[in-house]
């Protein structure tokens, strides 16, 4: 079965080094984590090192609008969006230098972001994953696993090391922002929109695979809208899907368009094998651009709760254990005291690995139904902790609704073995 990845677990041996390097290990296992829980195990992807990035290249001004140097944006803190060098919409017959000047036009704005361990068994390690300059205030974005939980960390950009100063972090998104103090260099990359995706449209990924600096790849968006069940016990939905060339080290880069814009921030593979086999996750920019005010701030980001260990219902799980939909979320355990244990809602009673099958069954939130634990969590993650949602709610076949008030994710919040929880 495939598995999915995230840097922080290892990945074989180490390369030889001063230091210890940790790599993502990928096993038989079935588990899925984000650069990777339903049905395999999610690979992240750090563990690799930024190397010379270079100088900007200056291109014709009929292949890149606006300023070849880009611009910084404007005020404190303010997003790359629109700014920036952004390259010229696809020729009507193929070009085929896009990709190579999708790449000098971006590579300089992209650093190498390094977070220093100490292990007592294995002594000082590094994991090493990508970032990129958001604006022009020393602002880069990444990934929460890259900074592994670490305050500062080192970035480098070309031949120069920066302190990083982590101001936010939102482990259910994966999403982090750090700070240099020195203004390098550099554009900002300009921020795009993944909401026009398309399955076909060319991306192109750049980041430290390997401790291969400063590599690209190149492919496809291959799937839009895909959900990843996290580590934290939550499912992270909206992904893009690409088949472009996805290693532990890539974690936290841009993933851009034809135009040169940043559409997403790569953060996991799945894979059967020790490396890439095309099925790549990459998170939708536009979730850190609705972030990114409070992930400057290092406000705390606050996710909607409902409480729940669910099982996905599909046809065959349905005949199984004798349900009266094929389609909807069974409720398999409750967290005590959590939002839909207050509510009145009800569990599996088998209390083993086994469903009995006689947990509440949601099929709606707010009358929009409800096939999968996915399709759930997209129903409330966008509702302010707080919001009283209405569960449409098969209880011992009787239909029923439910109000749920619904509360903060809490921190620290393991995955239930029996399915997904939002």
């Amino acid at each position: 079965m495939a598995k999915r990845w995230r840097d922080e677990e290892a990945w074989g041996s180490p390369r030889q080094s001063r230091r210890h390097r940790k790599w993502p290990m990928i096993t038989g296992a079935v588990v899925l984590y984000a650069l990777g829980v339903v049905t395999g195990s999610i690979l992240a992807l750090g563990n690799g090192s930024a190397g010379n990035t270079g100088n900007a290249v200056q291109y014709p001004s009929s292949t890149l609008p606006g300023s070849a140097n880009g611009s910084a944006g404007t005020g404190s803190g303010a997003v790359a969006s629109g700014s920036g060098s952004t390259l010229s919409a696809l020729p009507p017959e193929f070009d085929s230098t896009l990709i190579t000047r999708i790449y000098k036009s971006a590579v300089p704005s992209v650093v190498t972001i390094t977070a220093v361990t100490n292990s007592k068994a294995n002594g000082p390690g590094e994991d090493i994953g990508t970032g990129f300059f958001i604006n022009g205030k020393g602002d880069i974005a990444t990934n929460n696993h890259v900074v592994s939980g670490h305050k500062t960390v080192e970035v480098t950009l070309g031949t120069k090391n920066y302190t990083g100063v982590v101001l936010g972090t939102d482990p259910l998104d994966d999403l982090a922002v750090v700070h240099i103090t020195a203004s390098p260099a550099a554009s900002p990359l300009p921020l795009g929109t993944a909401k026009d995706l398309q399955p076909g449209d060319l991306v192109v990924a750049i980041g430290n695979p390997f401790q291969l600096t400063a590599s690209v790849s190149a492919g496809i968006v291959s799937g839009i809208n895909r959900s990843m069940p996290m580590p934290t016990g939550g499912v992270m939905g909206g992904l893009i899907q690409t088949d472009a060339a996805l290693n532990p080290g890539n974690s936290g880069g841009p993933l851009l368009n034809a135009q040169g814009q940043v559409v997403g921030i790569d953060t996991a593979i799945e894979s059967p094998v020790e490396g890439s086999v095309g099925v790549g996750f990459a998170i939708p920019i536009d979730r850190l651009v609705r972030l990114l005010p409070d992930l400057l701030k290092g406000t705390p980001i606050t996710h909607p709760w409902l409480g729940i260990s669910g099982l996905d219902i599909n046809p065959a799980v349905a005949q199984a254990y004798h349900l009266p939909v094929s389609q909807g979320v069974l409720v398999m355990a409750l967290v005590p005291g959590g939002p839909a244990a207050n509510a009145g809602l009800q569990g599996d009673t088998s209390h083993t690995a086994t469903p009995a099958g006689d947990g509440d069954i949601i099929t709606a939130v707010d009358g929009h139904a409800v096939a999968d634990v996915a399709s759930l969590t997209a129903a409330i993650t966008n509702d302010p902790v707080g919001t009283v949602v209405h569960l449409s709610v098969i209880h011992h076949g009787q239909t029923k609704t439910v109000n749920v008030t619904l509360g903060a994710w809490p921190k620290n919040l393991s995955q239930e073995s029996n399915g997904s929880t939002p």
